[in-house]
């Protein structure tokens, strides 16, 4: 089968989602043709940094303005009509990709690209099968269009959404938000502490999420200075400056500090708890191994829409105040019964088989091969 994915690289997640799907698509067929376009820098490949780089600096500097962005254009009949700003930007390099490709299904990991290509079978210059992937916990209006032929969304919880914005059931797949296959597996915590060398104790996760957002290093001084003897790694991800005052910290408790790393499914299953900013991505990577999750620091917008929905689902606590998360975790890990409670609430969150399901159902229906 042939399938092109149109992601978008704002932030980590879309990106990730891409390339995950791509390799469970040639895993379940080695026939499989798979080809990822960065849609914004096909596009230019200027705009895109120059979008990137505004991107971040606006996270950075100016966090409440992407809230109000975000909540201004989540609407059917928005002030930002992200359909008109497609409609302005189609040009005949996407119908030609399209053309000479051959896709048997179109695939978007964001709402951008799903606009375009909704324009373009609108206008019969594509007619291949659209399909969404809603990458975090709640449904942004910008992924709805008439053209698109699935929706995955990240629960079953959040299908009510769709039918407030007019979409049939029958176009609604609550199969998650595709992960890692690895996050499915299970693994032998013994075998996992031998292997990286740590002690069995407590053990508590710090991740900011590709860019290692946060205040990751803050976080680690508070949980030292609170308990004792934990096992503390952080994560810093891409963020080459944390990661070294991160290991320049001096701790009473253990401290493990890493960059990027691959083996984050083995890291998750050896903690006891994970403190994270809400990405959809990286919870539904959490919620795949039923850790106990502290929110901090989520990010006005689709952040703060992840941690309402996982808030109310009783699968996470929060705090604006750093000071305040050792407490949360110390009463987590005193209580039996709340760590039992979140474990099993988490477990009626977590799809960890969420690509194995999205790519086996689109062969099932697409591949006439």
């Amino acid at each position: 089968m042939n399938v092109l994915i149109f992601s978008v690289s704002i932030g980590s997640g879309h990106d990730q989602v891409a390339h995950t799907l791509r390799n469970e698509f040639i895993r379940q067929n080695a026939l499989s043709r798979v080809k990822i376009i960065n849609t914004i820098s096909y596009i230019s490949p200027l705009l895109d940094k120059v979008i990137l780089d505004s991107y971040l600096n606006i996270l950075r500097f100016y966090p409440r303005a992407w809230g109000k962005l975000y909540e201004k254009t989540n609407q059917l009949d928005p002030i930002i009509d992200v359909n008109d700003i497609a409609n302005r930007l189609i040009t005949s390099k996407f119908r030609k990709t399209a053309e000479s490709f051959e896709p048997d299904i179109i695939v978007c990991t964001h709402s951008f690209p799903s606009a375009i290509i909704s324009s373009l079978k609108h206008k019969k210059r594509i007619v291949s099968p659209l399909i969404n992937v809603i990458t975090d916990f709640n449904i942004h209006s910008s992924y709805i269009n008439e053209n698109t032929d699935y929706y995955i969304i990240p629960h079953e919880d959040l299908t009510y959404i769709m039918e407030n914005f007019g979409v049939s059931k029958n176009k609604v797949l609550p199969f998650g938000i595709p992960i890692r296959k690895e996050f499915g597996e299970v693994h032998v915590r013994e075998d996992l502490l031998l292997k990286h060398g740590f002690e069995d104790k407590k053990t508590i996760l710090v991740i900011g999420g590709g860019l290692g957002l946060g205040g990751i290093n803050n976080i680690v001084k508070a949980i030292d200075g609170y308990m004792e003897n934990v096992h503390i790694i952080a994560v810093a991800g891409r963020n080459n400056r944390l990661e070294s005052k991160l290991k320049g910290l001096s701790t009473k408790n253990r401290l493990s500090v890493y960059g990027f790393v691959n083996n984050m499914p083995e890291l998750m299953e050896l903690s006891d708890c994970v403190i994270t900013k809400p990405g959809g991505v990286s919870t539904a990577e959490i919620l795949s191994r039923e850790k106990p999750l502290v929110i901090f620091s989520p990010l006005p917008g689709q952040e703060y829409e992840n941690a309402e929905f996982l808030l109310n689902s009783g699968a996470a606590v929060t705090t604006s105040d750093v000071k305040r998360i050792p407490v949360l975790i110390d009463q987590i890990f005193s209580s039996d019964i709340r760590m039992k409670c979140y474990r099993q609430l988490a477990g009626l969150l977590k799809k960890p088989h969420s690509t194995y399901d999205i790519v086996h159902f689109l062969e099932s229906k697409y591949d006439t091969e």
